[in-house]
């Protein structure tokens, strides 16, 4: 981008800032400030000096005595010179009449006349002027009078005496300085009449060293601005480059094909106006232009070719015709300027006007402007023939009406400031500051003041304009040395305000510019991406259509990037629309092209070819990765094929045949893609077992195939209703074609009723899904975020806490569910997300700053205060379920909460209770289960294991263990320990797999194995059974050869349940799972061929011990006889052969080892002689060696195991062990959900403000005494611990003080449960702990709480919120557990409990606002109070009152946007900070975070404005106090409620701005208390009088309205409210009167003791003791006064009097009231008569005694 596109967008974006808006109105108050002082300076100046007006004063007529064409006229002396051409015809000579003749104005009581003068003894009539006239006239017959001037005190008459204007003569005279003498000089005044130049500046030609060469090379005009003549037109750039030919000016040429040495281009620089002299090659006309270097703006201007001069101070040009402004004001007149020469400039005296006069040689017309200074305007031009200017400033001007000769010359008289030096000198002299400054002098300051406040008021937003601002103010100060004039005083002020907030501007300039790089970055991407992308559309040379649809999907993915950053701050948004619009243009010619192109044969060949491939690809991939490749392929397929189907129904294609030729090969592709979407999709679900998406037949061919393809792409819905608008778009225009057509009609409007439902359910579908999904996210992002404080208590070091925040992959992951959850439109979710991390990581850099200077040991002790340490409990609140002698107990961790749980069902699973691994038991080593797992997989061939692939690591004991490793890995939850278990599962595996092989089916129970064989011995005969061998063949080899397990576990169960009915039949000690084992049993051994049991050596050898030792007994005989007489029942056989065989094996030792196999061998001596069976001698028993794990039955790492028993406990493990413990766990589990919800657990854990600041008060204070009272209440660490734990912390303040916050801040620290009750939910109608007798749902809910924290003793912070709202008779609760006793009675699940404390880690903190409830509803008991350690947060303890003026800044620092950094950060950089915007030293070397300067300076601005508005707020937190800690009976003035808390404090920091200057910072103090005290209703203007006053700030009427408002409310308060006793009041009153009149006694015995000096007093009074002057004082009657108290004494008797003798009878009154209300009548009726007589005071008086 540009620098001068860039300083445009920075200067728009500073514009639409907010600080922006605020200096903005500060700048424009301060200009009318600045516009009304320089009004008011002007009108001052034109007082004393008088206006400047130009106005026309008169008109007067001059004749001439023949007729002629006036030519002009000066002033010479007295006299008007008229001169004139006279056309005489016949007359052979002209006289010195016939062009010249003199006149007088004259000014008469009608007007002004012109008196003509005679030519005889003026300087018309002298000898050699004369002469020379007549030679003049003589030999140049066509000589003409041009024009007449006075120059330098000549006299001068131009002649034309040739052809050519040029040709001249001139005559010249001198003028004396009093104009009288005027002497003829000569005839050769050519060089003195001769025109200045037409510029009063040098044009300066470019070099070739100005040429800078690229695609569009221009000429660079003093690095300002750049111009070029070539590509057909004149361009004027302000930017250095020539890759564009873009610029701000643009007008054609003729000559298209110039180079840029072709054009002349010359330049002159004036102030900021650069003008330009251009003239393109093969022209003749130059061409004038001016440029702006402030507003960037050109013009052009071909009258200054004409000529151009400088207009004074740097104002601008004049030019003929109009003038041109540094400001970029520019005005024009209409009059013809052809031909017109500046002539000259005349200033007036005063300064104040200047006035340029051009002239048309040939025509002899002027043109005269007039340039006011002050307004900085020029006047409509004057035109004339010619001119006289009279000494005294009036002017005479002609115009010749016509060419046609005449003897009336009409002329117009104008009054004009510009009168002569010497006239002016004449005037009389002026003193004082106007007088020495002088008029000149103030009309230019003037002029630069009232310039500088039109200035402010432009609306234009540049960096230059503000720069030149700030430098024009400085500037005056410098010109104008009287602005510091007391004449001035209150301008110098105002200008220094301007400067400065013009260069806050700037530093706003400067903030915004790094803002806007970023976005500027994002502009040049897209750019440099839409160039590529527009380059690249070269549509004549593609021959396939995936070129145009990747080329449409290009266009409109760029147009969506260019929506995206549209959005971004300070983006060039115009550029962005230029740029949409190019992508529209594109986008159409491709599409056009598109069209063509699928007209064509080979169009669609490319996909067909494509898709076969695909396909190919599809049918052959072996996985479901190698069938998403082509999957994704062919939906991004159906994606462009869509595309295609939009643009057909968008592109104008007149020839139907043609459009109905594209629609079916679309079709044709759409029917060959969708047919190989659905063979992949059957062959991924033959792959992955994946549902498959069923897919839409379509009625009409493109219509349908597009229904599908928009369901496809409809992934969201709001993609669905696009896709469904589109839709409905379509099925309009197949309505439109063929809805007339019956046959069609029914199938279109059905087709649009199963289109409006598949897309309402699609996309509920899909809103369901995504909610789901958001959800989803969200929760994992709650775990997340949950674990974040564990995870971070861990770091002890700022960096390493800075790198988890910054590159952990779970808050990586966070950030990643956060744009997740925008994707999924959950913008609401995604906030929730970003705002808890923030505080996550906030709260993290707190607690690591508590850790460094709070906590010890590791984190296990915390220091509150400078003496006292605590233990910290690290374990969190949770609820468990423990196991506890015979019974389940609920228990919260840290503390005493043990309740007993009561549930039957958990109760039959009592086995269960202590197990916490489904993979060991005491029946089974972990090892085993994991080995068995194994086995069981390689079996079933999952997980990528077999039975060969086991067997070839069985000699690699390290591959073997690897590959179990590899297997245990997913198995977290059996806690499967690396390089324990799965070495000893490895070991047990290498010697099992091999005995497993060599002992087959032994690997059954014996148990199992026996019962089977018995069951097929008796049944085998049946007909259900006849087909169980063939089916198990072919079930074993189904399984064996697709893995199915179905046909076996079919014949399983069938067998299963044809034992079940043996076992009715003949009900022997078979369990249910030895059932299910002899029936798997018995299909393995039904499916050999042919059918032989096989039997173990075990059971050979018990039977053969048997008949041996009954043999030797001589009892075999009679066994084998008993059990044949039983034959056919079976039970009781059975029963005799176990008896016999338990009795030998208890009898021996060595075969009660074989005690597991007397059930196999009972069978076997059971079964018929013919049975087939088979014994093998495999040893089924082996030892495992060196195993690593703990279990019982491992010892000294040697595991004895049979195979048969290890796979029938694995067997009993898995079925019924695993099964059960599940079933425990999730009952646990829902029991614990329950009673947690039950108990809101959840609400107990203390969490801390995300904006709580650990300030400098409460490190030094709070901390303090909070930890001084914990230590009495729970003690503290070590051996220095107290014993006699009591006391209670009690909190007061004003609300927003913190009360709550710091506690809860202090209990986290801690590890303490916070209790919270809630003071207001209780109210005043609670007296009671227990919960039943709560009035409400709120305050039995805080009840139940209150008596939980009771009930779980330990570890908990009892916090009592406001207790101003509860009841004394509740708090009297309290007084036993804050004493000694520690107990206090509660009420637990409906029983009273006493809670003993004594010992515990217990504290009740109780806080509350005793300013805000009346002092009849609010008392503490005092025997509570008593006991408590009170102290006030809203008040300043002696000696911090630093700490506490410094915490209203610490805690306002995260709700300003510029200090909340500083928050997190050490807050020893607040502090110093805080020194620097006090005005102390202050070193950046310091910091231990990395600030720029301006980081610096904004800090300390904000912070400097948070001081005065902290000073404040602490002002009116004291009066709060003071005004509320008072009793209404001594009030002085209304109640103060008006608040200076930190919340208000942090309300007011959130708006402050570094930019505020004071007047606004007292503006927002004071529209913040307008806004509070709104609620105080009748009391908002006494309050906010009061404000004023603590803020010092208060106008006479406030002050006024204030003083009143103290007097009437003393006088109310005296006269008593409307709620008083009117008796009390009517006492009261009468007290006060009787004080009065002893006042007035008091005051006269004072005045008689004057401090005087009675020595020289007593001569003087003996002296007029000797005159004994008669003196007589007449005190008038007061009728008034005797009536009033006559009317006073009449109330007291008739209301007083009956009143005390009714209540007499009632009460006791002392007869002394009685008296003093009589006595006080009487009093009241002399005092009355005596001031109601007449009084006179004479001698007699002087003698009474």
């Amino acid at each position: 981008m540009s620098d001068a596109h860039t300083q445009d967008v920075l200067d728009k974006a500073v514009a639409e800032g907010g600080a922006y808006e605020v200096l903005q109105r500060r700048l424009q108050e301060q200009g009318q400030r600045l516009r009304s002082l320089t009004e008011t300076l002007n009108g001052q100046r034109l007082a004393e000096f008088g206006s400047s007006a130009m106005e026309a004063i008169g008109r007067v007529r001059i004749r001439t005595e023949n007729n002629c064409i006036a030519r002009d006229i000066v002033q010479v002396g007295e006299c008007l010179l008229f001169g004139y051409n006279v056309f005489l015809g016949l007359k052979k000579e002209t006289s010195v009449a016939d062009v010249f003749s003199l006149y007088r104005l004259v000014e008469t009581p009608d007007g002004f006349d012109a008196e003509s003068v005679p030519l005889e003894g003026s300087f018309l009539t002298q000898a050699s002027f004369v002469a020379d006239f007549n030679e003049l006239y003589t030999y140049y017959k066509n000589t003409r009078l041009l024009q007449l001037a006075i120059r330098d005190g000549k006299l001068l008459a131009s002649f034309q005496i040739g052809e050519r204007i040029t040709d001249i003569r001139v005559f010249r005279w001198s003028i004396s300085t009093d104009g009288k003498d005027v002497r003829y000089i000569d005839n050769r005044g050519e060089r003195d009449i001769a025109l200045p130049a037409p510029f009063d500046f040098e044009w300066q030609k470019t070099t070739r060293e100005m040429v800078v060469m690229g695609r569009h090379p221009h000429v660079n005009i003093l690095d300002s601005v750049f111009v070029e003549t070539v590509g057909g037109d004149l361009t004027i750039k302000v930017e250095n480059n020539t890759q564009d030919g873009q610029g701000i000016y643009r007008e054609a040429v003729v000559d298209k094909t110039q180079s840029l040495d072709d054009a002349q281009i010359e330049y002159a620089r004036l102030g900021s106006l650069i003008l330009l002299k251009i003239l393109p090659y093969r022209e003749e006309q130059w061409r004038y232009l001016v440029f702006n270097s402030l507003t960037n703006q050109v013009e052009r201007i071909d009258a200054i070719g004409l000529a151009c001069v400088q207009l004074p101070e740097d104002h601008g040009i004049i030019f003929p015709g109009g003038y041109y402004l540094q400001s970029g004001e520019y005005k024009t007149f209409e009059q013809p300027m052809g031909g017109m020469r500046f002539k000259r400039s005349v200033r007036s005296p005063n300064g104040e006007d200047v006035q340029y006069i051009f002239y048309h040689p040939e025509e002899g017309r002027a043109a005269l402007f007039t340039y006011n200074m002050i307004n900085r305007q020029l006047h409509n031009p004057i035109f004339g023939h010619g001119y006289a200017r009279l000494e005294d400033g009036r002017m005479v001007i002609f115009s010749a009406e016509g060419s046609e000769p005449t003897r009336i010359h009409p002329m117009q008289i104008w009054q004009t400031p510009f009168e002569s030096e010497d006239h002016a000198a004449r005037q009389p002299a002026r003193s004082g500051f106007f007088g020495r400054i002088g008029n000149a002098e103030l009309v230019r300051g003037v002029s630069d003041l009232l310039n500088l406040s039109r200035e402010i008021d432009s609306r234009e937003v540049s960096v230059a304009r503000y720069t030149q601002l700030c430098q024009n103010t400085r500037r005056l100060f410098d010109i104008y040395h009287w602005l510091g004039d007391a004449q001035c005083a209150e301008l110098a002020p105002l200008l220094r305000e301007v400067a400065s907030t013009s260069e806050l501007v700037l530093d706003e300039f400067e903030k915004v510019e790094s803002i806007r790089q970023q976005s500027s970055r994002a502009m040049a991407e897209a750019e440099s991406r839409q160039k590529s992308l527009l380059s690249g559309l070269l549509v004549d040379s593609w021959d396939e259509v995936q070129h145009f649809v990747e080329a449409l999907n290009t266009i409109t993915a760029q147009r969506g990037q260019l929506l995206t950053i549209r959005d971004y701050r300070y983006i060039d948004v115009a550029r962005i629309d230029a740029m949409e619009t190019e992508l529209l243009e594109a986008q159409e010619r491709v599409a056009g092209a598109t069209s063509t192109f699928l007209a064509s044969d080979a169009a669609l060949q490319p996909y067909v070819q494509r898709l076969g491939e695909l396909d190919g690809l599809a049918q052959k991939a072996d996985t479901v990765t190698q069938l998403n490749e082509p999957l994704v392929e062919m939906q991004e397929m159906a994606g462009n094929l869509d595309m295609l189907s939009s643009l057909m129904a968008s592109l104008k294609i007149d020839d139907a045949t043609q459009r109905t030729a594209i629609v079916e090969s679309i079709s044709e592709v759409y029917a060959r893609l969708n047919q190989a979407k659905a063979r992949a999709e059957q062959r991924r679900k033959g792959l992955g077992s994946a549902e498959t998406v069923a897919q839409f037949g379509a009625q009409f061919k493109l219509f349908g195939q597009g229904i599908t393809n928009a369901l496809a792409l409809a992934q969201d819905p709001e993609k669905c209703d696009e896709q469904l608008s589109r839709l409905l778009v379509q099925l309009e225009e197949l309505e439109s074609q063929f809805g007339d057509q019956e046959q069609f009609l029914s199938d279109i409007l059905g087709k649009r009723e199963e289109l409006l439902e598949t897309f309402e359910a699609h996309k509920q579908s899909l809103l369901d899904e995504r909610q789901r999904r958001a959800q989803g996210v969200l929760d994992a992002a709650q775990r997340i975020l949950d674990s974040l404080v564990r995870r971070t208590a861990r770091l002890t070091q700022m960096e390493e806490l800075n790198a988890f925040f910054a590159a952990d992959p779970l808050i990586l992951k966070l950030r990643e569910m956060a744009e997740r959850l925008r994707e999924l439109k959950d913008s609401v979710k995604a906030d929730d997300v970003e705002a808890r991390l923030k505080a996550a990581r906030d709260q993290a850099v707190r607690a690591l700053r508590d850790k460094s200077e709070l906590f010890e040991e590791g984190g296990n002790v915390i220091k509150l205060g400078p003496r006292h340490r605590f233990s910290v409990n690290t374990q969190e609140l949770d609820l468990t379920l423990m196991p506890r002698g015979d019974a389940l107990y609920l228990h919260l961790t840290g503390t005493d909460f043990l309740e007993p749980l009561r549930d039957e069902t958990l109760e039959g699973l009592r086995d269960y209770w202590q197990v916490s691994l489904e993979s060991e038991s005491s029946a089974l080593y972990r090892a085993e289960y994991l080995a068995g797992l194994v086995l069981d997989a390689a079996l079933g061939g999952r997980e990528g294991l077999s039975l060969d692939l086991l067997k070839t690591h069985l000699a690699q004991p390290d591959d073997l263990t690897r590959l179990i490793r590899d297997f245990a890995a997913p198995r977290y939850k059996d806690a499967y320990e690396k390089g324990i278990h799965d070495h000893d599962a490895a070991l047990i595996l290498i010697q099992l797999l091999p005995l497993r092989e060599s002992a087959g089916l032994l690997r059954y129970a014996p148990a199992a194995r026996g019962f089977a064989a018995l069951f097929w011995n008796r049944w085998g005969q049946d007909i259900e059974a006849e087909l169980w061998p063939e089916r198990a063949r072919s079930s074993l080899h189904l399984r064996q050869m697709f893995g199915s397990e179905n046909g076996v576990l079919r014949l399983q169960e069938e067998i299963a349940a044809a034992m079940q009915r043996f076992l009715a039949q003949h009900p022997l000690a078979v369990t249910a799972a030895q059932r299910q084992a002899a029936a798997a049993y018995l299909v393995e051994e039904l499916a050999a061929k042919p059918i032989e049991f096989t039997f173990s050596k075990y059971a050979r050898q018990l039977l053969d011990s048997l008949q041996q030792r009954m043999q030797a007994s001589h009892v075999w005989d009679d066994y084998r006889e008993a059990l044949n007489n039983l034959r056919g029942r079976p039970v009781q056989r059975w029963s005799l052969a176990q008896t016999w065989i338990d009795g030998l094996c208890a009898q021996d030792e060595a075969l009660a080892e074989l005690a597991e196999y007397i059930p196999e061998a009972v069978a076997i001596s059971l079964l018929d002689d013919e049975f087939p069976r088979r014994f093998t001698e495999v040893d089924l028993r082996f030892t495992v060696n060196g195993l690593l794990g703990d279990h019982p039955r491992v010892q000294d790492g040697a595991l004895v195991l049979a195979i048969d028993d290890y796979f029938a406990r694995l067997e009993q493990h898995r079925g019924h062990f695993v099964p059960q413990l599940q079933r425990y766990q999730a009952l646990r589990q829902e029991v614990i959900n329950r009673e947690r919800q039950a108990l809101r657990l959840s609400e107990f854990k203390p969490r801390p403000l995300s904006s709580f600041v650990r300030n400098k008060l409460i490190n030094d204070v709070y901390l303090g005494f909070i930890g001084d009272n914990l230590a009495k209440q729970m003690g503290t660490a070590g051996e220095n611990k107290r014993t006699d734990l009591m006391g209670l912390l009690m909190l007061i303040s004003p609300p927003g003080y913190g009360k709550t916050t710091l506690m809860e801040y202090v209990a986290h620290r801690l590890g303490l449960i916070f209790m919270k009750i809630n003071g207001p939910a209780l109210g005043h109608e609670v007296r009671s702990i227990d919960p039943v007798q709560a009035p409400d749902a709120t305050s039995r809910q805080e009840l139940e709480k209150l008596n939980l924290a009771l009930e779980m003793g330990n570890n908990v912070m009892l916090y009592v919120d406001d207790i101003q709202h509860t009841h004394p008779e509740f708090l009297q609760k309290f007084i036993s557990l804050c004493d000694g006793t520690r107990r206090i009675e509660g009420v637990w699940k409906g029983r009273t409990k006493t809670y003993d404390m004594r010992g515990k880690k217990f504290c009740v903190v109780m806080s509350g606002n005793p300013y805000t409830e009346s002092g009849d509803v609010f008392k503490i008991p005092d025997m509570l109070a008593n006991r408590a350690d009170i102290y006030n947060l809203g008040d300043t303890l002696g000696g911090m009152q630093e700490a506490f003026a410094l915490s209203y800044i610490e805690n306002g620092l995260t709700s300003n946007p510029v200090l909340a950094p500083l928050a997190t950060r050490d807050m020893a950089d607040v502090y110093r900070f805080v020194a620097k915007a006090e005005g102390k030293p202050f070193s950046a070397n310091e910091l231990s975070h990395t600030y720029s300067a301006a980081e610096i300076n904004e800090i300390t601005s904000t912070l400097q404005r948070l001081m005065q508005i902290r000073d404040v707020v602490g002002r009116v937190n004291q009066q709060y106090i003071v005004s509320a800690a008072q009793a209404d009976s001594y009030r002085t003035e209304p109640p103060f409620k008006l608040q200076g808390s930190y919340r208000n404090m942090n309300k007011m920091a959130e708006k402050i701005s570094a930019v505020m200057n004071d007047t606004e910072l007292l503006q927002l103090i004071a529209d913040h208390y307008q806004g509070e005290s709104q609620l105080l209703t009748t009391g908002a203007e006494e309050n906010l009088l009061k404000l004023a006053e603590l803020r010092g700030n208060m106008t006479p009427e406030q002050t006024e309205r204030w003083t009143q408002i103290k007097r009437d409310f003393l006088r109310n308060k005296a006269m008593g409210g409307s709620d008083t006793d009117v008796g009390g009041r009517v006492v009261a009153q009468l007290n006060d009167l009787v004080e009065s009149v002893r006042g007035l006694g008091a005051g006269k015995s004072a005045g008689e003791t004057p401090s005087i000096p009675w020595e020289q007093l007593l001569a003087g009074l003996d002296n007029l003791g000797k005159l004994r002057p008669q003196v007589e004082v007449v005190a008038p009657p007061q009728q008034g006064t005797q009536k009033l108290l006559e009317s006073l004494a009449d109330s007291l008797e008739n209301s007083f009097l009956p009143l005390i003798k009714a209540m007499d009878k009632k009460i006791d009154i002392d007869l002394r009231t009685h008296n003093r209300m009589l006595e006080i009548s009487t009093q009241l009726r002399d005092l009355g008569a005596l001031l109601g007589q007449e009084q006179r005071s004479d001698d007699s008086d002087d003698e009474a005694p």
